[in-house]
């Protein structure tokens, strides 16, 4: 039974006007040839094991009923918690798992519980074992396979706490894991009959950035249950023996972490006074280290409550704590130099720090960077790391390599500083690999690291894997994809990467795992295509030029069948992005090399509707960081402008008859195309937000708050012009949107705003729906009402007028 959708239906439509109403109706389906495909099953997930010997293939649920979805939620604390499980509510997860042997051996079914959802998989480091979560109405049971025996069991009387992450962590001997469970506990607190006083918050003179965050903690009654469902208790199991037994405090853990030697833990555990402002990373926390009875070894740092960071700042004192990969008992974290705030003048902002946790032991300070630390990776088993530096003013990255070693002790730069959103110059990543305690490190042999890459050029992608040497910082190219078929490194099968897995594919053949080398390539699975149909959709790279010569792209998609020099009616997809010059600006992100796979509410199923389709047609914003968005207008409709042009030129669209669409910052976009242009018949503008003063602290990549730039809030809010939107607007919105600043009241007000002014647009509100659309009945419905929309005011659409086009 199909539980019903609230649509409303107001405004103008065909050449008449009608009173405003609402409807309430049921989910609908999509047209056949939409629907055939969104039915087809998905393409297998493969998950490699640490010693690259063996791998699962893992089924995904691809779209879970909306009846899962309106399960009952806790939105507490910035999370969305399932009751039932105690973990997140509708969270990914696979049906079924197969095992097989990178060398040898047909895959084997493992036999799972009835109606599995396995969340939290995690291999053991030595590959020997892996475990994971089985999420039932009644819990999320703890399972323990073998990578032998290609079998799994329940661990008796583990109830898993999925609320902060993974709730699994292996200990070095691959014999034992750590997990944080649910310990005796009776009911969950009944919410009183009565308010017990007034909810008070008070502001005494400090300033910072108050995000528009979602799903806070609201009153006392709250803050109970967020303390019922986010405790845990400690455990460690035997997987030999499938006993598990606890140790220590009962605290809400939201991080757990052994030491290299599997001596001791690295924990962090959170504790009021909560904040209804702030949801939980922000609350107060205590780091420590404790011994596997639960006894605390070393206070690292006692956090306060968060409530004050600057724009784009951090906190004061350590943070990314980790354990220091090169020394068994020794830990390693970041401070800031500057206060945290990236406003204060520095010459420093920031210093990496290694301390023993042992009595009487020192932070040592390993570095200091003029820039903000954002991320540190270890070496395996070493102390070596690399170290991420970020110039928020320049929006530039450089990376370090560090030598902690004591006969070393030493700072490199790995290249020169890379440019945000710089594909064709960007020197890929480091593999990692699992440490012994159940950390991401980086793999390496010796002085050699490898570095995958996506390998973008001007004719497409040609990822790669070089062989990156430390201690003369030079590069061998082992592996480099052509461009069809396209090759993906996805790890290395011994250490010296003379074998190499790959995941295949190319326009006609779906992803597949492969075992590449010297002496050949030798398939490991054989996926085959599930919607054949796809293959007919004809697609192409097209490049042009805006009018101030930076270089765009699109991908054209074509309905089957199409007869060239057709026009059709056109529907452009798109989603801006900030550049700082123009030539990053112009790379092509496009290209036709991967197999054509359609899921969800996407938009590239009008071309199964019969519409020329311009996807990722690229809008950027270029200029200076602080100011780009000074000229976001001028550029967007440039950019729209230019796509529209060239679709026209070469022969396939009808310029009487395109649309505009997007999701989130597209669907921002998109709102602003109608208000400031005649380009557009029509726009759909999906789980958007179009008031910039709701978000006033900053949003997407404006460092500027409303109150330093009021004016350009203004501008930017395409509610500020509502009563310029005359071309019809479809505007869809999940009714529990999840994502900062795009909170359902943003659509509603927007409808409201052009209904109230003499516009044509429709809004659909989906039940249980976050920022992204997850159920089976919503994405139907969703790929119903954009078709609907198109054809009614695009595809069957006349001439514009002079009048309407001169607008």
């Amino acid at each position: 039974m199909r539980v019903p959708c609230v649509v409303a239906v107001f405004g103008a439509f065909a050449l008449f006007s009608q009173v405003a109403r609402a409807d309430s109706v049921s989910y609908r389906l999509p047209p056949k040839a939409i629907e055939a495909v969104l039915r087809a099953p998905a393409i297998p997930v493969v998950l490699i094991s640490p010693k690259r010997d063996v791998f699962l293939i893992a089924a995904p649920l691809r779209y879970p009923p909306v009846a899962d979805l309106a399960r009952p939620m806790l939105r507490l604390a910035g999370l969305r918690i399932d009751p039932r499980t105690n973990g997140i509510h509708h969270r990914f997860a696979y049906t079924s798992l197969r095992l097989q042997r990178v060398y040898g051996g047909a895959a084997q079914a493992i036999a799972l519980p009835e109606s599995a959802r396995i969340v939290d998989l995690r291999y053991s480091p030595d590959g020997a074992h892996f475990a994971f979560g089985n999420a039932t109405a009644h819990g999320t049971d703890l399972y323990v396979g073998s990578t032998h025996a290609a079998t799994v069991t329940r661990v008796p009387g583990v109830r898993l706490n999925s609320l902060f992450g993974t709730p699994i962590a292996w200990l070095p001997d691959g014999a034992h894991l750590v997990v944080r469970e649910i310990d005796r506990r009776g009911s969950a607190p009944a919410e009183p009959e009565n308010p017990s006083g007034p909810i008070v918050q008070e502001a005494l003179g400090k300033s910072g950035q108050i995000v528009t965050y979602e799903d806070l903690l609201t009153d006392p009654h709250d803050e109970d249950l967020f303390d019922y469902y986010a405790t845990s208790r400690l455990a460690v199991v035997d997987v030999r023996t499938d006993v598990a037994t606890a140790f220590g405090p009962r605290g809400i853990y939201t991080s757990v972490l052994p030491s290299p030697d599997g001596k001791m833990l690295l924990t962090e555990h959170l504790h009021k006074p909560y904040s209804y402002l702030f949801p939980y990373d922000r609350f107060p926390a205590e780091t420590e280290v404790v011994d596997l009875h639960g006894n605390r070894v070393l206070s690292v740092v006692s956090r306060g409550l968060q409530d004050r960071l600057p724009v784009e700042g951090v906190p004061i004192g350590p943070r990314d704590i980790t354990w220091e990969e090169g020394a068994p008992e020794s830990l390693a974290w970041v401070e800031a130099l500057d206060g945290g705030d990236p406003r204060a003048p520095a010459t420093l902002r920031d210093r990496l720090v290694t301390r023993a946790v042992g009595g009487g032991a020192v932070a040592v300070e390993e570095m200091r960077t003029a820039h903000r630390i954002d991320h540190v990776a270890w070496l395996a088993n070493d102390a070596r790391a690399f170290v991420r530096e970020y110039d928020t003013a320049t929006r530039l990255t450089q990376v370090w390599l560090l030598d902690a070693r004591p006969s070393g002790r030493a700072l490199t730069a790995l290249g020169a500083p890379l440019r945000d959103g710089d594909r064709y110059d960007d020197p890929g990543l480091p593999l990692l690999t699992q440490s012994a305690n159940d950390d991401d490190v980086i793999l390496h042999s010796g002085d050699n690291v490898y570095l995958s890459g996506a390998g973008w050029g001007p004719d497409g992608r040609r990822p790669f894997l070089d062989r990156f040497n430390l201690a003369d910082l030079t590069k061998q190219r082992v592996f480099r994809s052509a461009l069809t078929p396209l090759d993906v490194v996805l790890g290395i099968a011994d250490n010296d990467a003379r074998s190499i897995l790959i995941a295949r594919q190319s326009p006609v053949l779906p992803p597949n795992l492969f075992l590449h080398s010297t002496s050949g390539d030798r398939a490991l699975t054989a996926f085959t295509d599930p919607s054949p149909e796809l293959r007919q959709i004809e697609r192409r790279v097209v490049t042009y030029k805006r009018p101030d010569g930076v270089a765009l792209s699109f991908t054209l998609y074509l309905p089957p069948g199409y007869r060239p020099g057709t026009r059709l009616p056109t529907f452009l997809w798109a989603y801006p992005l900030e550049f700082n010059d123009a030539s990053v600006a112009s790379q092509n992100p496009n290209s036709v090399q991967t197999f054509t796979s359609i899921a969800g509410p996407s938009e590239l199923f009008m071309a199964l509707a019969g519409y020329a389709v311009l996807e990722n047609a690229t809008i950027p914003i270029v200029g200076d960081p602080q100011t780009v968005n000074d000229t976001y207008v001028t550029q967007l409709v440039a950019a729209a402008k230019a796509a529209i042009d060239k679709a026209v030129e070469i022969g396939v669209t009808d310029p009487d008859r395109v649309a505009v669409g997007g999701h989130s910052y597209g669907a921002f976009m998109t709102a602003n195309l109608l208000a400031h242009s005649q380009l557009f018949r029509a726009g759909i503008a999906r789980s958007g937000a179009y008031n910039r003063t709701l978000t006033p602290f900053g949003f997407q990549n404006e460092r500027r708050t409303y109150w330093e730039a009021t004016d350009l809030y203004t501008k930017m809010s395409p509610f500020t012009y509502a009563n310029a939107i005359k071309d019809p607007l479809l505007l869809i919105h999940g009714m529990i949107d999840d994502n900062t600043g795009t909170f359902p009241i943003q659509s509603e007000r927007m409808f409201a705003a052009i209904e109230g002014n003499g516009g044509t647009a429709r809004l659909v509100m989906l039940p249980a729906e976050a920022h992204g659309y997850l159920g089976r009945e919503s994405i139907e419905t969703v790929l119903a009402e954009m078709v609907d929309w198109l054809d009614r005011f695009v595809k069957n659409a006349g001439p514009r007028t002079a009048t309407a086009s001169s607008k």
